[in-house]
Protein backbone atom coordinates (compact mmCIF):
# COMPACT_ATOMS: atom_id res chain seq x y z
CA UNK A 1 0.00 0.00 0.00
CA UNK A 2 2.78 2.41 0.97
CA UNK A 3 4.67 1.52 -2.22
CA UNK A 4 1.52 2.15 -4.25
CA UNK A 5 1.02 5.50 -2.53
CA UNK A 6 4.54 6.67 -3.35
CA UNK A 7 4.34 5.53 -6.94
CA UNK A 8 0.83 6.62 -7.79
CA UNK A 9 1.08 9.24 -10.56
CA UNK A 10 -1.90 11.19 -9.24
CA UNK A 11 -0.41 11.41 -5.75
CA UNK A 12 2.98 12.40 -7.14
CA UNK A 13 1.41 15.18 -9.16
CA UNK A 14 -0.18 16.88 -6.15
CA UNK A 15 2.99 18.72 -4.98
CA UNK A 16 3.62 19.89 -8.53
CA UNK A 17 0.06 21.14 -8.90
CA UNK A 18 0.32 22.96 -5.59
CA UNK A 19 3.67 24.44 -6.62
CA UNK A 20 2.37 25.73 -9.93
CA UNK A 21 -0.78 27.05 -8.33
CA UNK A 22 1.34 28.92 -5.80
CA UNK A 23 3.53 30.23 -8.58
CA UNK A 24 0.66 31.72 -10.52
CA UNK A 25 -0.99 33.01 -7.35
CA UNK A 26 2.19 34.89 -6.46
CA UNK A 27 2.40 36.14 -10.03
CA UNK A 28 -1.17 37.42 -9.87
CA UNK A 29 -0.98 39.12 -6.52
CA UNK A 30 2.53 40.55 -6.82
CA UNK A 31 2.28 41.35 -10.52
CA UNK A 32 5.85 40.15 -11.03
CA UNK A 33 6.06 39.28 -14.74
CA UNK A 34 9.35 37.42 -14.42
CA UNK A 35 7.48 34.48 -12.86
CA UNK A 36 6.11 33.78 -16.32
CA UNK A 37 9.51 32.38 -17.23
CA UNK A 38 9.02 29.37 -15.07
CA UNK A 39 6.17 27.85 -17.00
CA UNK A 40 8.30 26.07 -19.56
CA UNK A 41 11.10 24.97 -17.28
CA UNK A 42 11.73 21.80 -15.33
CA UNK A 43 10.58 21.49 -11.74
CA UNK A 44 14.00 22.46 -10.40
CA UNK A 45 13.91 25.70 -12.31
CA UNK A 46 10.41 26.40 -11.09
CA UNK A 47 11.54 25.94 -7.50
CA UNK A 48 14.50 28.24 -8.11
CA UNK A 49 12.26 30.98 -9.38
CA UNK A 50 9.69 30.56 -6.67
CA UNK A 51 12.29 31.06 -3.98
CA UNK A 52 14.80 33.02 -6.07
CA UNK A 53 18.01 34.08 -4.44
CA UNK A 54 21.55 34.60 -5.61
CA UNK A 55 23.26 31.41 -4.52
CA UNK A 56 27.01 30.82 -4.69
CA UNK A 57 28.06 27.21 -4.06
CA UNK A 58 31.65 27.16 -5.41
CA UNK A 59 34.63 29.42 -5.60
CA UNK A 60 34.22 32.06 -8.31
CA UNK A 61 35.08 31.12 -10.96
CA UNK A 62 34.11 27.49 -10.28
CA UNK A 63 36.00 24.40 -11.52
CA UNK A 64 33.99 23.95 -14.72
CA UNK A 65 34.31 27.66 -15.56
CA UNK A 66 38.06 27.37 -15.06
CA UNK A 67 38.16 24.43 -17.48
CA UNK A 68 36.27 26.45 -20.08
CA UNK A 69 38.52 29.45 -19.45
CA UNK A 70 41.52 27.31 -20.36
CA UNK A 71 39.79 26.17 -23.55
CA UNK A 72 38.85 29.74 -24.37
CA UNK A 73 42.44 30.94 -24.04
CA UNK A 74 43.49 28.37 -26.62
CA UNK A 75 40.70 29.04 -29.11
CA UNK A 76 39.27 32.56 -28.76
CA UNK A 77 41.12 35.70 -29.86
CA UNK A 78 42.60 37.51 -26.88
CA UNK A 79 41.20 40.89 -27.92
CA UNK A 80 37.61 39.84 -27.16
CA UNK A 81 37.59 40.26 -23.41
CA UNK A 82 35.07 39.14 -20.77
CA UNK A 83 34.20 40.84 -17.50
CA UNK A 84 33.24 38.06 -15.12
CA UNK A 85 35.14 34.88 -15.94
CA UNK A 86 32.15 32.62 -15.20
CA UNK A 87 30.55 30.65 -18.01
CA UNK A 88 26.78 30.64 -18.21
CA UNK A 89 24.69 27.52 -18.73
CA UNK A 90 21.20 28.99 -18.37
CA UNK A 91 19.64 32.42 -18.09
CA UNK A 92 16.08 33.08 -16.99
CA UNK A 93 14.43 36.38 -16.07
CA UNK A 94 16.99 38.34 -14.08
CA UNK A 95 19.21 35.40 -13.28
CA UNK A 96 22.31 33.81 -14.71
CA UNK A 97 23.12 30.22 -13.77
CA UNK A 98 26.69 29.18 -14.48
CA UNK A 99 28.12 25.81 -15.45
CA UNK A 100 28.98 25.12 -11.82
CA UNK A 101 25.43 25.71 -10.56
CA UNK A 102 25.99 29.17 -9.09
CA UNK A 103 23.04 31.56 -9.41
CA UNK A 104 23.71 35.25 -10.04
CA UNK A 105 21.41 38.24 -10.25
CA UNK A 106 22.14 40.03 -13.50
CA UNK A 107 22.74 43.78 -13.19
CA UNK A 108 24.45 43.95 -16.60
CA UNK A 109 21.65 42.63 -18.79
CA UNK A 110 23.95 41.71 -21.67
CA UNK A 111 25.17 45.34 -21.69
CA UNK A 112 21.61 46.57 -21.87
CA UNK A 113 20.19 44.02 -24.32
CA UNK A 114 17.88 42.18 -21.92
CA UNK A 115 15.29 44.77 -20.87
CA UNK A 116 12.53 42.13 -21.17
CA UNK A 117 14.62 39.60 -19.25
CA UNK A 118 16.38 36.43 -20.28
CA UNK A 119 14.36 33.78 -22.11
CA UNK A 120 11.05 35.59 -21.98
CA UNK A 121 8.45 33.02 -23.12
CA UNK A 122 6.80 35.45 -25.57
CA UNK A 123 10.13 36.12 -27.26
CA UNK A 124 10.98 32.42 -27.39
CA UNK A 125 7.54 31.58 -28.79
CA UNK A 126 7.85 34.27 -31.47
CA UNK A 127 11.27 32.93 -32.45
CA UNK A 128 10.00 29.34 -32.57
CA UNK A 129 7.01 30.28 -34.70
CA UNK A 130 9.19 32.13 -37.18
CA UNK A 131 11.84 29.40 -37.19
CA UNK A 132 9.32 26.94 -38.58
CA UNK A 133 8.40 29.31 -41.44
CA UNK A 134 11.80 30.40 -42.80
CA UNK A 135 15.11 31.52 -41.36
CA UNK A 136 16.69 33.87 -43.87
CA UNK A 137 15.50 34.48 -47.45
CA UNK A 138 17.33 37.85 -47.14
CA UNK A 139 15.20 40.98 -47.30
CA UNK A 140 17.37 42.32 -50.15
CA UNK A 141 16.45 39.29 -52.28
CA UNK A 142 13.03 38.07 -51.18
CA UNK A 143 11.33 40.38 -48.65
CA UNK A 144 9.07 39.16 -45.85
CA UNK A 145 6.30 40.44 -43.59
CA UNK A 146 8.00 40.55 -40.14
CA UNK A 147 10.46 43.17 -41.41
CA UNK A 148 7.67 45.34 -42.81
CA UNK A 149 5.48 44.90 -39.73
CA UNK A 150 8.32 45.88 -37.40
CA UNK A 151 9.21 48.88 -39.58
CA UNK A 152 5.60 50.06 -39.45
CA UNK A 153 5.29 49.66 -35.67
CA UNK A 154 8.59 51.35 -34.85
CA UNK A 155 7.86 54.19 -37.26
CA UNK A 156 4.62 54.83 -35.39
CA UNK A 157 6.20 54.57 -31.94
CA UNK A 158 9.14 56.98 -32.23
CA UNK A 159 8.32 60.44 -30.82
CA UNK A 160 8.39 62.24 -34.18
CA UNK A 161 5.21 63.87 -35.49
CA UNK A 162 6.14 63.58 -39.17
CA UNK A 163 5.64 60.38 -41.14
CA UNK A 164 8.56 58.03 -40.43
CA UNK A 165 10.25 55.04 -42.02
CA UNK A 166 12.65 52.37 -40.75
CA UNK A 167 15.52 50.21 -41.98
CA UNK A 168 17.24 47.35 -40.12
CA UNK A 169 20.78 46.09 -39.60
CA UNK A 170 22.58 43.91 -37.05
CA UNK A 171 24.53 46.01 -34.54
CA UNK A 172 24.35 49.43 -32.96
CA UNK A 173 27.50 50.52 -34.79
CA UNK A 174 25.93 49.55 -38.12
CA UNK A 175 22.84 51.59 -37.27
CA UNK A 176 24.90 54.68 -36.39
CA UNK A 177 27.04 54.34 -39.49
CA UNK A 178 24.02 54.02 -41.78
CA UNK A 179 22.25 56.96 -40.11
CA UNK A 180 25.32 59.03 -40.99
CA UNK A 181 25.31 57.76 -44.58
CA UNK A 182 21.66 58.72 -44.92
CA UNK A 183 22.34 62.16 -43.42
CA UNK A 184 25.23 62.82 -45.78
CA UNK A 185 23.14 62.05 -48.84
CA UNK A 186 20.20 64.07 -47.54
CA UNK A 187 22.22 67.19 -46.69
CA UNK A 188 24.92 66.92 -49.34
CA UNK A 189 27.48 67.55 -46.60
CA UNK A 190 30.39 65.53 -45.24
CA UNK A 191 31.18 66.39 -41.62
CA UNK A 192 29.92 64.88 -38.34
CA UNK A 193 29.52 66.52 -34.95
CA UNK A 194 29.79 64.39 -31.78
CA UNK A 195 30.50 64.90 -28.07
CA UNK A 196 33.23 64.05 -25.62
CA UNK A 197 32.57 60.93 -23.52
CA UNK A 198 30.45 59.50 -26.35
CA UNK A 199 30.41 55.88 -27.43
CA UNK A 200 28.98 55.01 -30.85
CA UNK A 201 30.66 51.74 -31.85
CA UNK A 202 33.83 50.00 -33.00
CA UNK A 203 33.75 50.17 -36.80
CA UNK A 204 36.24 52.56 -38.38
CA UNK A 205 33.59 55.26 -38.71
CA UNK A 206 32.09 54.83 -35.25
CA UNK A 207 35.50 54.44 -33.59
CA UNK A 208 36.31 57.87 -34.99
CA UNK A 209 33.20 59.13 -33.18
CA UNK A 210 33.83 57.22 -29.94
CA UNK A 211 35.70 59.21 -27.30
CA UNK A 212 37.43 56.65 -25.09
CA UNK A 213 40.85 55.73 -26.41
CA UNK A 214 41.67 52.66 -24.30
CA UNK A 215 40.50 50.01 -25.10
CA UNK A 216 38.23 51.00 -27.99
CA UNK A 217 40.59 52.96 -30.26
CA UNK A 218 44.07 52.07 -29.04
CA UNK A 219 46.31 51.12 -31.97
CA UNK A 220 43.52 51.21 -34.57
CA UNK A 221 44.12 54.62 -36.14
CA UNK A 222 44.32 56.72 -38.20
CA UNK A 223 40.72 57.74 -37.86
CA UNK A 224 38.32 59.64 -40.09
CA UNK A 225 39.19 63.33 -40.02
CA UNK A 226 35.75 64.84 -40.73
CA UNK A 227 34.52 64.06 -37.21
CA UNK A 228 34.41 67.10 -34.91
CA UNK A 229 34.03 66.83 -31.16
CA UNK A 230 32.32 69.14 -28.71
CA UNK A 231 32.92 69.08 -24.97
CA UNK A 232 30.06 67.52 -23.04
CA UNK A 233 28.22 69.01 -21.27
CA UNK A 234 28.59 72.28 -23.13
CA UNK A 235 27.58 75.62 -21.60
CA UNK A 236 26.94 77.45 -24.84
CA UNK A 237 25.99 75.81 -28.10
CA UNK A 238 26.40 77.99 -31.18
CA UNK A 239 28.56 78.13 -34.27
CA UNK A 240 30.86 80.82 -32.90
CA UNK A 241 31.75 78.95 -29.71
CA UNK A 242 32.18 75.67 -31.62
CA UNK A 243 34.61 77.14 -34.14
CA UNK A 244 33.17 74.90 -36.87
CA UNK A 245 31.60 75.94 -40.17
CA UNK A 246 28.04 74.61 -39.71
CA UNK A 247 27.51 74.51 -43.50
CA UNK A 248 29.84 71.50 -43.61
CA UNK A 249 28.03 69.50 -40.92
CA UNK A 250 25.72 66.76 -42.18
CA UNK A 251 24.61 65.50 -38.77
CA UNK A 252 24.97 65.87 -35.04
CA UNK A 253 24.90 62.57 -33.12
CA UNK A 254 24.12 62.50 -29.42
CA UNK A 255 23.25 59.93 -26.75
CA UNK A 256 20.41 61.23 -24.52
CA UNK A 257 22.36 59.61 -21.69
CA UNK A 258 26.06 59.14 -22.34
CA UNK A 259 26.36 55.39 -21.78
CA UNK A 260 29.94 54.21 -21.87
CA UNK A 261 30.93 57.78 -20.97
CA UNK A 262 29.55 57.31 -17.46
CA UNK A 263 25.73 57.47 -17.59
CA UNK A 264 25.59 61.25 -17.90
CA UNK A 265 22.15 62.57 -18.91
CA UNK A 266 21.87 65.53 -21.24
CA UNK A 267 20.09 68.45 -19.62
CA UNK A 268 16.71 69.41 -21.07
CA UNK A 269 17.84 72.97 -21.83
CA UNK A 270 21.01 71.69 -23.50
CA UNK A 271 19.01 69.32 -25.69
CA UNK A 272 16.71 72.17 -26.76
CA UNK A 273 19.74 74.30 -27.64
CA UNK A 274 21.11 71.45 -29.72
CA UNK A 275 17.78 71.11 -31.55
CA UNK A 276 17.68 74.87 -32.21
CA UNK A 277 21.27 74.81 -33.50
CA UNK A 278 20.46 71.96 -35.89
CA UNK A 279 17.31 73.72 -37.13
CA UNK A 280 19.19 76.97 -37.69
CA UNK A 281 21.88 75.31 -39.80
CA UNK A 282 19.85 72.50 -41.44
CA UNK A 283 21.80 69.78 -39.65
CA UNK A 284 20.29 66.33 -39.14
CA UNK A 285 19.89 65.56 -35.43
CA UNK A 286 20.50 61.86 -34.70
CA UNK A 287 19.55 60.47 -31.29
CA UNK A 288 21.70 57.43 -30.56
CA UNK A 289 19.28 55.38 -28.45
CA UNK A 290 21.10 52.09 -28.83
CA UNK A 291 21.43 51.78 -25.04
CA UNK A 292 18.73 54.17 -23.80
CA UNK A 293 15.90 52.78 -25.91
CA UNK A 294 13.11 50.31 -25.17
CA UNK A 295 12.00 51.36 -21.74
CA UNK A 296 15.35 51.62 -19.99
CA UNK A 297 15.02 55.28 -18.95
CA UNK A 298 11.33 55.30 -18.02
CA UNK A 299 9.90 55.96 -21.47
CA UNK A 300 10.10 53.80 -24.58
CA UNK A 301 12.67 56.26 -25.94
CA UNK A 302 14.69 58.61 -23.72
CA UNK A 303 14.11 61.55 -26.09
CA UNK A 304 10.47 61.61 -25.01
CA UNK A 305 11.64 63.12 -21.71
CA UNK A 306 13.31 66.14 -23.33
CA UNK A 307 10.40 67.47 -25.34
CA UNK A 308 12.67 67.49 -28.39
CA UNK A 309 12.16 65.61 -31.67
CA UNK A 310 15.30 64.29 -33.36
CA UNK A 311 15.29 63.66 -37.08
CA UNK A 312 16.61 60.10 -36.83
CA UNK A 313 16.85 57.45 -34.12
CA UNK A 314 19.40 54.66 -33.98
CA UNK A 315 18.20 51.60 -32.05
CA UNK A 316 19.68 48.22 -31.13
CA UNK A 317 20.51 46.28 -27.92
CA UNK A 318 17.13 45.53 -26.26
CA UNK A 319 15.09 45.82 -29.45
CA UNK A 320 14.97 42.04 -29.99
CA UNK A 321 15.34 40.43 -26.58
CA UNK A 322 18.99 39.52 -27.04
CA UNK A 323 19.02 38.71 -30.77
CA UNK A 324 21.20 40.74 -33.15
CA UNK A 325 19.09 43.52 -34.62
CA UNK A 326 19.48 47.26 -35.04
CA UNK A 327 17.76 49.98 -36.96
CA UNK A 328 17.49 53.56 -38.10
CA UNK A 329 14.06 55.15 -37.74
CA UNK A 330 13.15 58.69 -38.67
CA UNK A 331 11.56 61.27 -40.92
CA UNK A 332 10.61 59.77 -44.28
CA UNK A 333 12.01 62.66 -46.30
CA UNK A 334 15.44 61.98 -44.77
CA UNK A 335 15.21 58.18 -44.72
CA UNK A 336 14.34 58.10 -48.43
CA UNK A 337 17.38 60.16 -49.43
CA UNK A 338 19.69 57.16 -49.95
CA UNK A 339 19.54 55.50 -53.38
CA UNK A 340 18.28 51.93 -53.78
CA UNK A 341 21.05 49.54 -52.77
CA UNK A 342 22.92 52.27 -50.90
CA UNK A 343 21.91 50.92 -47.50
CA UNK A 344 21.20 47.38 -46.33
CA UNK A 345 23.20 44.22 -45.73
CA UNK A 346 22.91 40.47 -46.07
CA UNK A 347 21.70 39.75 -42.57
CA UNK A 348 20.02 43.07 -41.79
CA UNK A 349 16.51 42.58 -40.43
CA UNK A 350 16.76 38.82 -40.09
CA UNK A 351 13.17 37.48 -39.82
CA UNK A 352 13.76 35.65 -36.52
CA UNK A 353 15.17 38.81 -34.98
CA UNK A 354 12.25 40.84 -36.36
CA UNK A 355 9.77 38.36 -34.88
CA UNK A 356 11.52 38.65 -31.51
CA UNK A 357 11.41 42.46 -31.74
CA UNK A 358 7.67 42.42 -32.39
CA UNK A 359 7.27 40.34 -29.23
CA UNK A 360 9.45 42.81 -27.30
CA UNK A 361 7.21 45.73 -28.30
CA UNK A 362 4.18 43.76 -27.12
CA UNK A 363 5.87 42.95 -23.80
CA UNK A 364 6.80 46.60 -23.28
CA UNK A 365 3.12 47.53 -23.43
CA UNK A 366 1.62 44.51 -21.67
CA UNK A 367 4.02 44.50 -18.72
CA UNK A 368 4.43 48.30 -18.56
CA UNK A 369 8.20 48.00 -18.45
CA UNK A 370 8.98 51.72 -18.97
CA UNK A 371 6.95 52.46 -15.83
CA UNK A 372 8.74 49.63 -14.06
CA UNK A 373 12.05 51.28 -15.01
CA UNK A 374 11.02 54.39 -13.07
CA UNK A 375 10.22 52.28 -9.99
CA UNK A 376 13.56 50.46 -10.21
CA UNK A 377 15.51 53.68 -10.70
CA UNK A 378 13.80 55.41 -7.78
CA UNK A 379 14.65 52.49 -5.50
CA UNK A 380 18.31 52.46 -6.58
CA UNK A 381 18.71 56.22 -6.17
CA UNK A 382 17.10 56.15 -2.73
CA UNK A 383 19.33 53.32 -1.48
CA UNK A 384 22.57 54.75 -2.87
CA UNK A 385 21.87 58.30 -1.67
CA UNK A 386 21.30 56.90 1.83
CA UNK A 387 24.52 54.88 1.64
CA UNK A 388 26.39 57.91 0.31
CA UNK A 389 26.10 59.45 3.78
CA UNK A 390 28.44 56.81 5.21
CA UNK A 391 30.55 55.76 2.20
CA UNK A 392 32.79 58.73 1.44
CA UNK A 393 34.00 57.64 -1.98
CA UNK A 394 30.52 57.59 -3.58
CA UNK A 395 30.58 60.94 -5.34
CA UNK A 396 27.20 60.83 -7.05
CA UNK A 397 24.47 58.75 -8.62
CA UNK A 398 22.99 59.98 -11.90
CA UNK A 399 20.90 58.79 -14.80
CA UNK A 400 17.35 58.32 -16.02
CA UNK A 401 14.98 55.57 -14.91
CA UNK A 402 16.72 52.23 -14.46
CA UNK A 403 19.85 53.55 -16.18
CA UNK A 404 21.82 54.78 -13.18
CA UNK A 405 25.55 55.34 -12.77
CA UNK A 406 27.34 55.37 -9.40
CA UNK A 407 30.49 57.49 -9.59
CA UNK A 408 33.41 56.37 -7.39
CA UNK A 409 36.31 58.67 -6.47
CA UNK A 410 39.38 58.51 -4.21
CA UNK A 411 40.19 60.68 -1.19
CA UNK A 412 41.29 63.49 -3.53
CA UNK A 413 38.05 63.38 -5.51
CA UNK A 414 39.74 61.80 -8.54
CA UNK A 415 38.27 58.86 -10.48
CA UNK A 416 39.07 55.61 -8.68
CA UNK A 417 39.01 52.79 -11.21
CA UNK A 418 40.91 50.40 -8.93
CA UNK A 419 38.28 50.60 -6.21
CA UNK A 420 35.52 50.04 -8.76
CA UNK A 421 37.23 46.83 -9.87
CA UNK A 422 37.37 45.69 -6.23
CA UNK A 423 33.67 46.50 -5.79
CA UNK A 424 32.87 44.55 -8.93
CA UNK A 425 34.79 41.49 -7.72
CA UNK A 426 33.24 41.63 -4.24
CA UNK A 427 29.77 41.75 -5.74
CA UNK A 428 30.52 38.90 -8.17
CA UNK A 429 31.76 36.66 -5.36
CA UNK A 430 28.41 37.20 -3.64
CA UNK A 431 26.18 36.60 -6.62
CA UNK A 432 25.78 39.93 -8.44
CA UNK A 433 26.97 40.40 -12.02
CA UNK A 434 27.51 44.02 -12.96
CA UNK A 435 29.63 46.13 -15.30
CA UNK A 436 31.37 49.47 -15.18
CA UNK A 437 31.46 52.55 -17.37
CA UNK A 438 32.96 56.00 -17.59
CA UNK A 439 35.79 57.53 -19.55
CA UNK A 440 37.99 56.86 -16.51
CA UNK A 441 36.41 53.49 -15.63
CA UNK A 442 35.09 54.72 -12.28
CA UNK A 443 31.32 54.36 -12.72
CA UNK A 444 29.19 51.36 -11.72
CA UNK A 445 26.20 51.13 -14.04
CA UNK A 446 22.83 49.44 -13.65
CA UNK A 447 21.37 47.62 -16.64
CA UNK A 448 19.33 44.85 -15.02
CA UNK A 449 16.30 43.36 -16.80
CA UNK A 450 13.26 45.54 -16.22
CA UNK A 451 11.36 42.38 -15.29
CA UNK A 452 13.39 42.02 -12.10
CA UNK A 453 11.23 41.29 -9.06
CA UNK A 454 11.23 43.46 -5.95
CA UNK A 455 12.78 40.58 -4.00
CA UNK A 456 15.60 40.22 -6.52
CA UNK A 457 16.12 43.98 -6.67
CA UNK A 458 16.32 44.21 -2.89
CA UNK A 459 18.80 41.34 -2.67
CA UNK A 460 20.96 42.74 -5.46
CA UNK A 461 21.07 46.15 -3.75
CA UNK A 462 22.03 44.45 -0.47
CA UNK A 463 24.93 42.77 -2.27
CA UNK A 464 25.93 46.00 -4.00
CA UNK A 465 25.81 48.03 -0.79
CA UNK A 466 27.90 45.43 1.00
CA UNK A 467 30.45 45.61 -1.81
CA UNK A 468 30.48 49.41 -1.66
CA UNK A 469 31.02 49.39 2.09
CA UNK A 470 33.69 46.68 2.16
CA UNK A 471 35.88 47.22 -0.91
Amino acid sequence: MFYFFLNNEFIQAIPIVVLFSSLYAIQFFTKQPQLLYAKKTKLLSVISFLFIVANIITNIPGPRSLELKEKREKSVAKGHGSVCGVFIKKALGSNLIDVDGNIFIDFAGGIGTMNVGHSHPKVIQAMENQLHQYTHPCFTVAPYEPYVELAEKLSNKVPIKDHCKSVFFNSGAEAVENAIKISKVYTGRTDILVFSHAYHGRTQMTMSMTYKEDPYKKGFGPFIDNVHRVEFPIKKFDAESLNIDPKKIACLVIEPVAGEGGFIPVGENAMREIRDFCDLHDITLIADEVQTGFGRTGTLFAMEQFGVEPDLFTVAKSIAGGLPLSGVVGRSKIMDAAHIGGIGGTFGGNPISCAAALAVLEIMDDEKLPQRAIEIGSKIVSVINQLKKEVRYIKSIRGLGAMQGIEIVDENGDPDKDRVLKIHQHALQNGLVMITAGTFGNVIRTLMPLTISNAELNQSLDILCDALKNS
